[in-house]
């Protein structure tokens, strides 16, 4: 089915070389989407595309930091040179921040800033720059639930997902007018290196991911895959009149109260 809708769209995906934003590269890539993989990681992003070109799709990488205004303009004109200009863009691109706002010192907080914020607002411009004189397009944006509530030591990432949360509305309302579509994504947590990161960073990992576990009602981790076919849904002509929302993909995370452990009960 979703051949149907990204054969030979040109799809790029900013912080394209794993976890995520990888499915996503993957799903899109086996729809039959030429597919760009933007990423600073060049050994992760040039594997990525050499993997689904041996498997006979078309998969490019090109080096990028998204926090750069030279590289993603550069990024841009490059898509549009040699693949033409984009179809879908997903700004997904990120870095994780654990430490409270009292220990953080101003170059910690502008890189944070500078890639989850300026990083979605820099590819989002270069995207409907693109797409606006087209009249057509879909960009997604990678967004989390501590944009909405958060923990006592994630500070500059929460407030630069806040911030991303809000330009959504921003980039739909802007886009609307020349059909271009923007929506947000709200993943709970996702099995992703980030994540294992978070989880190392811990006294006790195990324990730690095992928390991860229980605060989610649907009783696991989220997966990549399981972001990435919401993405791969808000590209496409399926959602022509959604924009400007926020999907969440968190196993029910952000339904459940702060209360402790879930009950057992019976269901019958």
């Amino acid at each position: 089915m979703w051949n149907e809708f990204f054969t030979d769209q040109v799809v790029v995906v900013a912080g394209g070389a794993a976890g995520i934003g990888g499915a996503a590269v993957i799903v899109f890539a086996r729809a039959g989407a030429i597919t760009v993989i933007l990423d600073y990681d060049d050994v992760a992003g040039q594997g990525l595309a050499d993997q689904l070109t041996g498997e006979g799709y078309r998969a490019f990488f090109r080096h990028c930091d998204v926090s750069s205004e030279t590289e993603v303009t550069g990024a841009f004109d490059w898509v549009e040179t040699h693949c033409g200009p984009p179809d879908v863009v997903y700004a997904n691109a990120g870095v994780e921040w654990t430490k409270d706002v009292r220990h953080t010192s101003l170059d910690e907080w502008n890189r944070v800033v500078a890639i989850n914020l300026t990083g979605v607002f820099l590819v989002s411009r270069a995207a409907l720059l693109s797409m606006c004189p087209r009249n057509k397009g879909a960009i997604v944006v990678t967004s989390s639930p501590h944009a909405l509530a958060t923990v006592p030591d994630a500070g500059a990432y929460a407030a630069s997902k806040g911030g991303a949360h809000a330009l959504v509305n921003a980039l739909a309302l802007e886009g609307a007018p020349f059909g271009v579509r923007v929506n947000g994504i709200v993943p709970g947590t996702i099995d992703t290196p980030m994540v294992r990161r978070e989880a190392e960073a811990a006294r006790d990992p195990e324990a730690q991911l095992a928390f991860m576990v229980l605060a989610h009602p649907l009783g696991r981790l989220g997966q990549p895959n399981d972001v990435a076919q919401v993405a791969l849904f808000l590209a496409s002509p399926l959602a022509s009149f959604v924009t400007g929302a926020m999907y969440a993909v968190d196993g029910g995370l952000m339904a459940a109260l702060p209360a402790g452990p879930a009950m057992t009960y019976n269901a019958e």
